[in-house]
């Protein structure tokens, strides 16, 4: 039954993207543009609203918007058939991550993905905007750019479901939007199917530089292994072979090497995070889409509104690549005004405007907060540059596709004008960096893995698809030779899929892992018949832990997520530590009026799960005796000592 559920779930969204897309499509002369465009319009619309009055649950619209697509398809199913390269492209992609999220569907502590899953939670309410923090309440979630979780989270509001299942559909959604648009830019760019086919794949299902031949470098290479190549995955310790040793003498590889991960598109796929870069990737092909649109001469003035809008959008989606893509985006536009070729600045305006008018609700909160973090521009210190062998062994493709189109390319004053764009980039990533709360060798980190990647990809997509359709058969070939390349990452991540196992297929809402234990699927069930409330969870460590996430799967409150993550976001404000140290001081049974305490944070109910078992003997009985006065225990799964159950505030009276 499950399946059928699911499989009638993804049919309804389908059914209304593809409506919404219709509806759009009276506006936008291109369809792959109002495939895409489509939802970001209406998602920003309603982000825009919701800042003003919070709509609640929106399951009561899923009949009438329904029933609104299936006529609009009955009525403009030929729209859709003359589409059906992007239509085969969109769906395709929809699958191929459902394919992923249904064999590892499981939101675990594993990286980001429970991270995630409460940004979708917080959303998920239909709260005046922006929400409490459900890791932290009483206060706001403003300190984050999560465009894309509110997007999840209305299509878990819609649909009705749990804020995991809308993780996973949202997932989907973005893999399927992103890929339609990298394989629309693909065949505008290079004018065929093939070309435009291996080079959606090779942003699909490609790596870097090193993918071809990670296991001639390293002992059991892992899924990350040429992701996190630099700094991370390659050392002394998993080198092997001659190539290998001979690699790590002459690069100076050691244990101080900096971590610079380039995270992409398809590795995300594998890894299963919802996490702001996907959205970064999603405006990248958007823009890359409208940049072809503009040099083919079709749907002009949408592309240059769309263009432009990307920029300000990426504020709200993943701050750190709003840069970027201002680079991008401005940087086109001042190319073809100094080719005197016709740029369309009211469109340019109208959605640059828009896009801001749309978002300022949203940045009056997230820049105040932006401002007190004080993260600076800063040059990158000479013992924190990169490698420069293993820089070239990441970026190898990219830079190979570059010198083709210099050299054996269309030479003109847009393509070269291009080339020095992204060479630009790449070295201004190597000389300058944002300096956050992280030191040492991951100094670098969140710089170079928000960047690189962007860079990586966009340039593959850009340099790959022009140099595609040269005159030169060499041009063509070795591109094509970069990008076969390129697509062998492929195998390690079919490896990855096949050897690891799946016990919970299909389990699409994320929790099967709690669902596990005996005690702690009850403590899930009954938390989500509850109304709104402040559960308390023992946090064992700063971060990547499994709680608080059995409460956020519940749709409750939890009194502290994360405490290392929440202090990233908030600047190390003094009171979440203090708010751990009393959960700690808690938990061991050693704070004096603990039942006031309880009472003051209006926790109303405290969770004893399985791994709060592994406390020394003796702290669940002292903590029960210091809270049974204003809090009834009731144990789900109880053998001799060990207990598996929640504290429940008793009624006043």
């Amino acid at each position: 039954m499950v399946h059928i559920a699911n499989a009638l779930l993804v049919l309804l969204l389908w059914i209304f993207l593809a409506g919404l897309a219709l509806t759009v499509r009276r506006f936008i002369a291109s369809w792959s543009l109002a495939r895409i465009a489509s939802p970001v319009v209406l998602v920003l619309a309603l982000f825009f609203c919701e800042h003003f009055i919070g709509l609640g649950k929106l399951a009561w619209a899923m009949p009438f918007a329904a029933a609104y697509s299936i006529w609009l398809i009955s009525q403009q199913w030929r729209v859709l058939l003359e589409g059906w390269r992007t239509e085969a492209v969109f769906h395709g992609a929809f699958l191929y991550a459902l394919v992923w999220r249904y064999g590892f569907p499981d939101i675990d502590a594993s990286s980001e993905r429970i991270t995630d899953l409460s940004f979708i939670a917080n959303y998920l309410p239909g709260d005046r905007l922006p929400p409490v923090d459900r890791w932290l309440p009483p206060f706001r979630f403003e300190m984050y750019y999560a465009l894309q979780h509110y997007a999840a989270a209305l299509i878990g509001r819609i649909l009705d479901v749990s804020a995991g299942m809308a993780y996973n559909l949202g997932f989907c959604t973005m893999v399927a939007l992103t890929t339609a648009a990298a394989g629309a830019a693909a065949m505008l760019l290079t004018r065929r199917r093939l070309p435009a086919l291996l080079l959606t794949a090779a942003f699909l299902v490609g790596g870097v530089g090193t993918a071809p031949f990670i296991r001639l470098l390293e002992k059991s290479p892992s899924l990350y292994s040429s992701i996190r190549f630099v700094g991370g995955s390659f050392a002394k310790d998993s080198a092997t072979g001659p190539l290998g040793n001979w690699l790590l003498q002459a690069s100076g590889v050691n244990a101080e090497t900096p971590d610079l991960p380039v995270e992409t598109f398809s590795y995300m796929i594998g890894l299963g995070d919802y996490h702001p870069p996907f959205s970064g990737f999603l405006l990248l092909m958007l823009a890359l889409l409208c940049i072809a649109h503009i040099e083919a001469g079709t749907a002009v003035q949408e592309s240059h509104a769309l263009l432009c809008a990307t920029a300000p959008l990426m504020i709200a989606c993943n701050t750190w690549q709003f840069p970027l893509q201002v680079v991008l985006a401005g940087g086109y536009l001042a190319l073809r005004r100094f080719m005197e070729k016709p740029v369309d600045w009211k469109s340019a305006a109208l959605g640059c405007g828009a896009a801001l008018l749309l978002l300022e609700p949203f940045i009056t909160h997230f820049g105040l907060v932006a401002l007190d973090a004080g993260m600076p521009l800063r040059m990158v210190p000479a013992n924190l540059r990169t490698p420069p062998i293993l820089w070239l062994l990441i970026f190898y493709p990219l830079v190979t596709l570059i010198l083709l189109q210099l050299f054996r390319g269309e030479r003109t004053r847009m393509t070269g004008g291009l080339c020095l764009l992204w060479i630009g980039l790449l070295v201004a990533c190597e000389f300058f960096y944002i300096d956050d709360l992280y030191g040492g060798k991951y100094e670098r980190f969140n710089s170079v893995l928000k960047s690189w990647a962007w860079i990586y990809s966009g340039g593959i997509l850009l340099f790959g698809g022009m140099n595609l359709r040269s005159a030169s058969r060499v041009c063509r070939w070795c591109t094509v030779a970069v990008l076969v390349l390129v697509c062998s990452y492929s195998a390690e991540l079919g490896i990855h899929y096949v050897m690891n196992g799946k016990p919970h297929v299909g389990q699409l809402d994320g929790a099967a892992g709690i669902r596990s234990d005996v005690g702690e699927k009850v403590i899930l069930d009954f938390l989500k018949h509850q109304p709104q409330a402040i559960v308390l969870q023992r946090v064992p460590t700063g971060a990547y832990t499994m709680p608080p996430a059995l409460t956020m799967f519940a749709g409750q409150t939890a009194f502290l997520g994360w405490p290392n993550h929440e202090n990233v976001w908030r600047a190390n404000r003094s009171d979440i530590d203090l708010r751990q140290r009393d959960v700690n001081q808690f938990y061991r049974g050693e704070m004096v009026d603990s039942s006031k305490w309880l009472q003051a944070n209006r926790i109303e109910y405290v969770v004893w799960s399985r791994d709060d078992n592994q406390l020394p003997p003796g702290t669940f009985e002292r903590l029960n005796d210091s809270i049974k006065d204003g809090y009834a225990w009731n144990g789900y799964y109880e053998v001799n000592t060990y207990h598996v159950g929640l504290w429940r505030a008793r009624p006043k009276q």
